[in-house]
């Protein structure tokens, strides 16, 4: 009589010993020539009427299969006196789709931000509500593009942002430009 415990743990062993071969899929779309794939150090400029020239930095992680996550440098916009009243609000971090443009080295890039009700969000533009209260969305949407280098990849592109109440209603709509350079592995630092 055989054990049926053995043909399980023998199909478990070449279960992952195949796994164990597969190349991951982050190593297989970063070797591609020109892949959005990685984690990029970004500068981003916005163009607010009104408002001095207004950039920050952040940080964006593009994964296989098409998701962004990007860091908010300025989650407490709502405290910033030199901003328009409609984006005097707080922000999360942003999650988001990407997608290659054509045979290209162009990306297109979608990704949302909850906004939330600070000390001077404007009540007319975004209801009632108590400190902290998700009030609405911002949008994201860009097209950028991957150039390769001798001092490493970099990125660039324009893009629209676009401010929601909950209600639908847009109550801040902007544009800009983004401009990154891909994180590499750096050698251990000494002291």
């Amino acid at each position: 009589m055989r054990k049926p415990g053995l043909y399980v743990a023998a199909a478990c062993i070449v279960s992952l010993a195949l796994l164990g071969s597969t190349p991951s899929p982050n190593a297989e779309e970063r070797s591609e020539e020109g892949s959005i794939v990685g984690t990029w150090i970004v500068t981003t400029t916005v163009n607010i009427p009104g408002a001095p020239l207004f950039a920050f930095t952040e940080l964006a992680a593009f994964n296989p299969g098409g998701t962004v996550i990007d860091t908010h440098a300025i989650a407490h916009s709502s405290e910033n006196p030199f901003l328009p009243p409609a984006v005097a609000v707080d922000s999360s971090d942003s999650f988001g789709s990407w997608r290659r443009l054509r045979d290209s080295h162009q990306f297109a890039v979608t990704f949302k931000r909850l906004l939330f009700a600070g000390a001077n969000t404007p009540t007319a533009l975004y209801g009632p509500f108590f400190p902290g209260q998700h009030v609405g969305f911002e949008t994201v949407q860009a097209v950028l593009t991957v150039h390769a280098g001798s001092d490493g990849d970099t990125l660039e592109g324009p893009f629209t942002v676009q401010f929601a109440n909950l209600g639908g209603q847009v109550v801040f709509a902007s544009s800009g430009t983004v401009s990154a350079k891909r994180l590499e592995i750096e050698p251990l630092a000494t002291r």
